[in-house]
Formats: structure tokens, C-alpha cells, sequence
């Protein structure tokens, strides 16, 4: 059985949960998220894309206080695609984002 890091947290949350949870510190102080590169890739019904972003407070912000990539999967049911899982990570100092998941969309 693999362990994760120590460093590693993980919580899973319904998308109600989620805004009940974080929704007014988000409006109180404030967030704007913005793609700066996508990779997705497709097989056949199924398909996942990794979507790099920059967080900030206000969009006059001159820098970010976050970076971090997205992770979708997604499914194709013939008329639409659905979202089956979001999850993320923030890039950090010894984690940085790869070159080849920004600027790309």
C-alpha cells in the first residue's frame, strides 16, 4: 500500500459543501483565477486536462498569491461532456509548475 507525504492534505467536498464551507472568505477577501496554460488529452468518451492557473485577491493585482494546476476528468455521454472529478495542486518551491502546462490552450 503507498503512503502519501506528510506534507500531503486531501479533503473531498460535494460542490454545495465546498461553497458552503468557503464561499464567504472567498467573497470576503477576495478571489479571481485565471487558466495560463492548458494539456488535454482524449481517448475516446474520456478525457482529462490539466489546467495551470495564477490566483489573486483582485484582478488589479500585479502578482499572484498562488499558482497551482487543476485536474479534470471528464467524461462524453454523446451530447455533452461531464465534470467527474476536480482536483488540485499549488505549485510550491520545490514544486514548480512545468513549462510544458503554461501558455498552452
Amino acid at each position: 500500500m503507498r503512503s502519501w507525504p506528510r506534507s500531503t492534505t486531501s479533503s473531498r467536498a460535494a460542490p454545495e459543501s465546498y461553497v458552503e464551507q468557503n464561499g464567504a472568505a472567498l467573497e470576503q477577501g477576495g478571489f479571481f483565477e485565471t487558466e495560463i496554460g492548458r494539456v488535454t488529452e482524449r481517448f475516446g468518451l474520456i478525457a482529462h486536462a490539466f489546467s495551470a492557473y495564477e490566483s489573486k485577491r483582485s484582478v488589479s493585482d500585479a502578482e499572484p498569491f498562488a499558482r497551482g494546476i487543476n485536474s479534470f476528468q471528464l467524461m462524453y455521454d454523446g451530447d455533452r461532456w461531464w465534470v467527474v472529478s476536480i482536483f488540485w495542486q499549488s505549485e510550491g518551491p520545490n514544486n514548480p509548475i512545468p513549462a510544458r502546462y503554461i501558455g498552452n490552450r
